[in-house]
């Protein structure tokens, strides 16, 4: 079905009314972070980073924006300031200009906190919505981010690459023999190595500038913005030399486990989040036919 279009016009008189229902309205670009602003010269970014009103300096885990403007459909969350909680519904807008989110959020704070005893303290209903939004997009297992956290946040890192003109790195890495080590020591077995690496990559990611997921069974996927091809080589590098000396020690089994890494770094290339990771992947299975717990990069 095709998305109707809404002149900017239009959508300017929307907010005017908008504004006499929710206490925000705002407009913003969910995969540059930034507030718009409107007046007569039109629609332009302004030097607002729209996650800066929740009093924090890093892209929302579970950002609804990104979300509602990817799944083309409205959504609602709550999130909370230091002293607020906010109901906020995002709404995916194709303008004449460009394609936008409109976001309204209301002050929910009295009345979440009437509404149930439990929860008379502010800083025990932050903890439950913190908790609420990392279900979304947080793996059970490892604690790591999940598939859906991929989608949503890598289009976001691609597009802010090829605007800057920045180097960015993903890493694709599996467990070597996972299914033998399935097979011999049951699934439970199996979650435990998991888990090991999600410890292991909990400790490697450090920096705002990279993050790791889960990206199902024992593949996992690493994203460094900003990173060249050698610091990329470098870092899984010592990730891979890492794995290959961890141990897992349960109920009087040892298992030893290695890795194999593909990685490919983006730089001044338009690639979808499916092109990207399909080169990292294909240079995994190069590395699997290199004989295993090995690293294979691309080389232009």
């Amino acid at each position: 079905m095709e998305r109707k279009v809404v002149s900017y016009d239009k959508l300017e008189e929307s907010i005017d009314f908008l504004k006499s229902m929710y206490e925000i309205v705002r407009i913003v670009d969910p995969l540059m972070k930034r507030v718009i602003k409107y007046d007569n010269n039109g629609m332009e970014e302004t030097g607002d980073v729209c996650h800066s009103c929740w009093e924090d300096d890093k892209i929302c885990d579970n950002c609804i924006s990104v979300r509602a403007f990817l799944q083309k459909d409205t959504l609602m969350k709550l999130e909370h300031t230091s002293n607020k909680v906010y109901m906020v519904t995002a709404i995916p807008i194709e303008t004449d200009k460009r394609s936008v989110v409109l976001e309204l959020l209301n002050d929910v704070t009295k009345s979440m906190l009437m509404q149930d005893d439990s929860y008379t303290d502010i800083e025990e209903l932050k903890k439950v919505i913190n908790n609420l939004n990392a279900l979304v997009v947080k793996d059970t297992i490892t604690n790591l981010y999940n598939k859906r956290y991929i989608n949503e946040r890598l289009p976001v890192d691609i597009i802010k690459s090829v605007l800057h003109e920045k180097p960015l790195s993903i890493i694709i890495f599996d467990i070597d023999g996972f299914k033998a080590i399935n097979d011999e020591y049951g699934h439970p077995v199996g979650d435990e190595v998991i888990k090991l690496l999600g410890r292991i990559l909990e400790k490697y990611i450090v920096y705002k500038k990279s993050w790791a997921a889960r990206y199902g069974g024992d593949e996992f996927i690493i994203v460094l913005n900003d990173t060249n091809k050698e610091e990329a080589y470098d870092f899984a590098e010592e990730l891979r030399k890492t794995i290959e000396t961890s141990t897992l020690d349960i109920k009087d089994i040892k298992i030893n486990i290695t890795a194999s890494f593909g990685i490919y770094t983006a730089f001044k290339e338009e690639l979808t989040t499916n092109d990207l990771i399909d080169l990292a992947d294909k240079n995994l299975y190069k590395a699997k036919a290199a004989g295993k717990n090995k690293l294979v990069i691309n080389n232009n």
